[in-house]
């Protein structure tokens, strides 16, 4: 009986399918702009935050523990630090009022959060992989 848990349950090949999700969310987002001149970031943030999602947590071509101790290690490391950046970016940025109105700037979206951390997570992966 194999008792070994599955820590990456996203096989290889969903990396494709999350570049596929990056692809299209710029696809949607320049097809929009182009075509009507709207400047739709939830729809790039959302389907960019899917597929970093499949391409952070699918398995690497050489899958052991020490992949899991990197990939953990850099999730650690990028939370704190893409929501620390989320909240500078939404209090010293977005939150100053309109010159010509008393209104606040709408602030940065979950999907644009998650986009920072899980881009600073797939970096800082990178960086400690290529580093040992």
């Amino acid at each position: 009986m194999n008792t070994a848990r599955k820590v990456f349950p996203y096989s290889h090949k969903m990396k494709m399918v999350g570049i596929v999700c990056i692809l299209w969310g710029f696809y949607a987002f320049f097809s929009k702009y182009w075509r009507y001149q709207l400047f739709d970031l939830n729809l790039l943030t959302g389907l960019g935050c899917w597929g970093l999602t499949f391409l952070f947590f699918s398995k690497e071509k050489i899958d052991d523990e020490r992949v899991h101790q990197l990939k953990f290690k850099a999730l650690t490391w990028a939370l704190p630090v893409g929501l620390g950046i989320t909240h500078l970016i939404n209090y010293l940025v977005l939150s100053l009022p309109e010159p010509d109105s008393s209104k606040l700037i709408q602030s940065l979206s979950a999907y644009q959060a998650l986009v920072i951390v899980l881009l600073l997570a797939l970096a800082t992966f990178h960086y400690l992989k290529h580093r040992e």
